[in-house]
């Protein structure tokens, strides 16, 4: 509901908690309590508790699906079961209509937080500022395009500070490196200074890639600290310190990583390694079932009505509604060994599935019109061989499941998947495009009665695992990151270099 949806706090149980007695606290669909929560300057307090800025949670309300950034960024994982069961023995409640498990945390947002450093973790608008929320003037047609902010804007690298750094740096987008320091400023955006907290800029504003000040986060001599809208002051580990210091926690590791392989930097997000797990969801089967006159909302028609007094059918009913009714599945969620491709700005980044759409369509008359299928992109994109590609997708992302500790070395490098080959070099989940049967068969797989029904039905167009992105002989099977030129699987030199000569994939 506009503003309201990020700046009132709602609890997931719908209870108003506060003290103005003309708002039910029995009834649900009702905010927490009646403020406004926004930045450090402004407090919220309820139930003897007070807080400021926007708890994660807010953001995760709408941040679940797609890319899962901020469900992942509390730690959580979809779950297909109910359990852990409630005290009363009744099923996991839904949050955002599904289940959840619990992997880990990012470790932004956990509230044991570095050495030295305040307890509690940052919230989201403490790198997502109002430039990339609220907007800069320009309509971005994709998030890649909006979200400026990058890990070396606030950790530097090895070997320079962050003002040290280009402008452009893990931004790209295959434009040409600009070469001089960016350095810091004492000046803010008339947005910024009009609607933000005002730090004290101490030796200066840090600059964004893109040459925007985060007037929350500062240069103090060698340091960087980060103001959060939380009311708490961190120190942001700077890397550079951390090399100089040999203050690692793996400094073996690390300095091999980040210092003695320097491709690493100079091609990868910081995150390709520090992003251990990724929310994985294989397999998008959607049903649009237009049988026995059934009809849904139409929520995109619905939500650009608007009747003679402004207010929509979000308050006065009324949705337009369209034939059909729509569902869906899933072929299995997992969380292991991400997979890596190349993202829109060129760079070695985690890809996740996009949404690999398998189509069932039910017509009128109940009788199936699509079953399974999958469709094709048009024949001219790159590597299609003139046929199209299979319109089903991985695509990059940044994780928002951020470790200290890193990948293992050999997660990627020894790791086929990792590579884009496939759970166990493809080897595993092939010939979907076959119906299974489990009913009585003969040794040579007939079978023995005739009212068999698969148990699996085909999926015609499949002969692969779903997280298999690329052959060995650097075939593409599905998209990814179609939107970006740039974006796409490993290439054939990065994936041969990376996979070592001894690895049992790779031998012939």
């Amino acid at each position: 509901m506009g503003c309201a949806a990020c700046h009132i706090p709602y609890s997931d149980e719908g209870y108003y908690e506060g003290d103005d007695p003309s708002i039910s606290q029995t009834e649900i669909g009702h905010l927490l309590v009646h403020s406004i929560q926004s930045s450090r300057k402004t407090k919220v307090t309820v139930n003897g508790i007070t807080y400021s800025g926007i708890p994660a949670e807010t953001c995760s309300s709408c941040h679940n699906r797609g890319k899962r950034i901020g469900v992942s960024f509390l730690g959580m994982i979809e779950s297909p079961y109910d359990t852990p069961w409630q005290e009363d023995g009744s099923g996991q409640l839904k949050l955002h209509g599904k289940r959840y498990q619990y992997i880990q945390e990012d470790v932004h947002h956990r509230v044991e937080s570095r050495e030295g450093n305040p307890t509690g973790g940052l919230l989201c608008q403490d790198c997502h500022t109002s430039l990339a929320v609220h907007g800069n003037g320009n309509l971005a047609t994709a998030t890649l395009a909006e979200v400026e902010v990058e890990c070396a804007d606030c950790h530097g690298t090895v070997d320079m500070y962050p003002w040290e750094l280009p402008l452009g740096f893990q931004d790209e987008y295959g434009l040409e490196q600009f070469i001089k320091p960016r350095g810091v400023t004492t000046d803010l955006l008339e947005i910024q200074e009009d609607f933000s907290t005002i730090y004290d800029a101490e030796d200066g504003y840090i600059l964004s890639s893109r040459g925007n000040p985060f007037g929350n986060v500062i240069r103090k001599g060698n340091e960087v600290i980060v103001h959060s809208a939380s009311g708490l002051d961190f120190n942001s580990p700077v890397l550079k310190n951390l090399h100089q210091n040999n203050d690692f926690r793996n400094p073996d590791k690390a300095v091999t990583a980040m210092y003695q392989i320097t491709e690493h930097m100079e091609k990868m997000e910081c995150y390709s390694c520090h992003s251990t797990w990724v929310p994985q969801c294989y397999g998008c089967h959607v049903q649009v079932d237009y049988s026995n006159a059934v009809r849904s909302v139409d929520w995109i028609a619905s939500g650009k009505m608007h009747y003679a007094n402004g207010e929509t059918s979000e308050s006065l009913g009324g949705a337009i509604t369209m034939p059909g009714v729509a569902r869906e599945g899933r072929t299995q969620v997992i969380w292991e060994d991400p997979v890596l491709g190349i993202n829109g700005e060129g760079r070695v980044t985690p890809i996740t599935t996009g949404c690999q759409q398998i189509t069932t369509v039910i017509g009128p008359d109940g009788n199936t019109i699509v079953s399974n299928k999958i469709w094709n992109t048009p024949p001219y994109l790159e590597n299609s061989d003139g046929k199209g590609q299979r319109g089903i997708d991985m695509t990059p992302a940044v994780p928002h499941t951020t470790t200290a500790s890193a990948r293992e070395c050999a997660s990627c490098h020894a790791n086929p998947k990792t590579l884009g080959y496939g759970i166990g070099d493809g080897e595993y989940m092939k010939n979907y495009d076959k119906d299974r049967f489990m009913d009585l068969k003969t040794a040579e797989g007939k079978n023995l009665s005739s009212s068999s029904r698969p148990q699996m039905n085909s999926i015609p167009n499949l002969p692969m695992d779903l997280s298999q992105v690329v052959t060995r002989d650097g075939k593409q099977l599905q998209t990814v990151g179609h939107h970006w030129p740039l974006s796409g699987p490993l290439t054939q030199n990065m994936r041969e270099h990376m996979e070592p000569c001894g690895s049992v994939y790779s031998m012939p």
